[in-house]
């Protein structure tokens, strides 16, 4: 997994009642290019200085006219993301995914975050998680996180699918034995089109089957529930 940028670990599809935390590198690139002198310091000063979307795009435009340096940077974060990885004992038991300069992983321990001298920054917290394909979903205990899924799509689900996501993280978190008979029911009443328009909404790019991905989303929650049942 060190190799690396993006990784999802397939040992961990679902994972409940856990302490999962989302760490980031401060300012990647800068925190990098320092580190490693990969850039003048006076040039990392002034972009630092830029709004984020500003000095990732100049970062950007250094990358594309220097390639030399876009290598190094690029080994340079896993260099850095590796070592915090292992300062934490943190291996493919425990960690979800990785991307980029983001580490997700579940523990218990308190987490030491400065790696060779770069330092990484808690970003979010949650106590469930399951992946469907490359989409992930967090649980917080109030509502669901979700990585990998356009803004624009989710906005459409609000009412529908990410309603009934919320419920199943919900109902497992509280070992609630109740869950079998709202799936049951949920599913029924979905296959018989007899839910608000808005379940239906595709859950998926525009180029598959809305129907099939999302009742291959709905089948696959069902085994997730079934199969963590059998732990109650």
């Amino acid at each position: 997994m060190y190799e690396n940028l993006l990784w999802t670990n397939d040992k961990i599809q679902y994972l409940f009642h856990g302490n999962i935390m989302e760490y980031d590198m401060v300012a990647a690139s800068l925190s990098v290019s320092r580190r490693f002198n990969l850039l003048d310091d006076a040039l990392i000063d002034q972009l630092n200085l830029l709004p984020k979307k500003d000095r990732t795009r100049r970062v950007g435009l250094i990358q594309k006219d220097d390639k030399d340096y876009s290598e190094k940077l690029l080994k340079g974060i896993l260099n850095i993301r590796k070592t915090f990885l292992e300062q934490n004992n943190l291996t493919d038991e425990n960690v979800v995914s990785l991307h980029s300069d983001a580490v997700f992983f579940n523990s218990k321990s308190e987490v030491k975050n400065i790696a060779d001298g770069v330092e990484f920054k808690k970003k979010g917290n949650w106590t469930s998680f399951i992946r469907f394909r490359n989409i992930e979903m967090l649980y917080d205990g109030t509502c669901v996180t979700f990585k990998n899924v356009n803004k624009d799509m989710l906005n459409m689900h609000t009412l529908g699918l990410i309603r009934h996501i919320s419920k199943i993280f919900e109902m497992v978190e509280d070992y609630n034995d109740e869950i079998f008979d709202y799936l049951s029911r949920f599913q029924a009443q979905y296959l018989q089109d007899k839910l608000p328009d808005y379940y239906y909404i595709p859950f998926c790019r525009p180029a598959e089957s809305f129907k099939t991905y999302n009742l291959q989303l709905l089948s696959f929650l069902t085994n997730v529930v079934l199969q963590e049942s059998r732990r109650w």
